[in-house]
């Protein structure tokens, strides 16, 4: 190598040396402003799985604090319930929907709360609320709703706009609820599809549309049965939905491993004709089961 060469390449290395071991890392500072926002509000609303006789049912609400930099020092960011954010909810959902139904509030009997702060703990970027959730009384029809919106926070932080509020859907749920799907069989050969959505009503038992008959609302005082579920968690009995004409066969099980119900029952329809039913569904997010040995 000549030796001019060999200089230029030492010089090189010295000066590189030299620079990392004197220059300090590139401080650029914050590259945005730190903003709030509730996670999950950006259709405004959320819907949480609450089951009935559990012992941890709490509402949560995760606030976040989005920055290009850890913030310093403990950060308190202040909610406050918010109808109007209910009610404008119930106008935008209605529009071009006759089906649809307003949320109702949730009553204050129905939450524990007595302060709606939440704490961003320094060097981190959120903090969550948990509103203890008292689901006695509440009505089984009736759609319930918390409205949470963020009002201040105590460094004077932006708030995403579009993101300060959720409306926090309650919806109860036990664990032989969900959607179904299977056939239903007007004895001795009639097969009917059937999709039923069986609505949680306690721990242990749910509501269902009888046989094929329509599961829309307005048809609550006739097209319903209740089912409830034994202690043994196989054994079911079958009552009627308020009006509806229904009589229980017996021999109604459950099978918790496949997540399906085999019912047997006979109903009367408004014609004063009664069929006698044989329906076999199961849980559409039940786990396929591998019959194969």
């Amino acid at each position: 190598m000549k030796p001019d060469k060999l200089k230029l390449i030492l010089f090189s290395l010295s000066a590189f040396i030299f620079w990392s071991c004197s220059s300090e890392p590139a401080d650029f500072g914050e590259q945005y402003k730190k903003t709030l926002y509730i996670v999950n509000s950006r259709d405004m609303i959320y819907v949480g799985e609450h089951a009935y006789g559990s012992e941890n049912n709490s509402m949560s609400f995760s606030i976040y604090c989005a920055s290009s930099e850890p913030i310093k020092s403990d950060l308190t960011v202040q909610l406050a319930i918010n109808p109007n954010a209910l009610d404008s909810l119930n106008k935008k959902s209605a529009l071009g929907n006759p089906l649809y139904i307003d949320k109702k509030l949730l009553p204050e009997a129905n939450y524990t709360s007595t302060d709606l702060s939440v704490t961003i703990p320094a060097n981190a970027q959120y903090g969550v609320l948990h509103i203890p959730l008292k689901p006695q009384g509440l009505d089984p029809d009736i759609s319930y709703a918390l409205p949470l919106t963020i009002v201040s926070n105590s460094e004077g932080y932006d708030v995403n706009e579009e993101l300060k509020t959720m409306v926090y859907e309650v919806k109860m749920v036990n664990g032989f609820s969900g959607n179904y799907a299977g056939s239903s069989i007007e004895l001795p050969k009639t097969i009917r599809s059937v999709q039923p959505t069986l609505k949680a009503m306690s721990s242990n038992s749910v509501r269902m549309p009888i046989h094929s008959l329509s599961g829309e609302a307005r048809y609550i005082k006739t097209n319903f049965m209740l089912l409830t579920i034994g202690a043994d968690s196989t054994s079911v009995t079958i009552k009627p939905w308020l009006d509806a004409q229904i009589t229980d066969l017996g021999k109604s099980t459950y099978d918790k491993t496949r997540q399906s119900f085999y019912l047997r029952y006979s109903y009367t329809d408004a014609d004063g004709k009664t069929f006698d039913i044989e329906e076999k569904i199961t849980n559409l997010d039940a786990p396929v089961i591998d019959t194969e040995e």
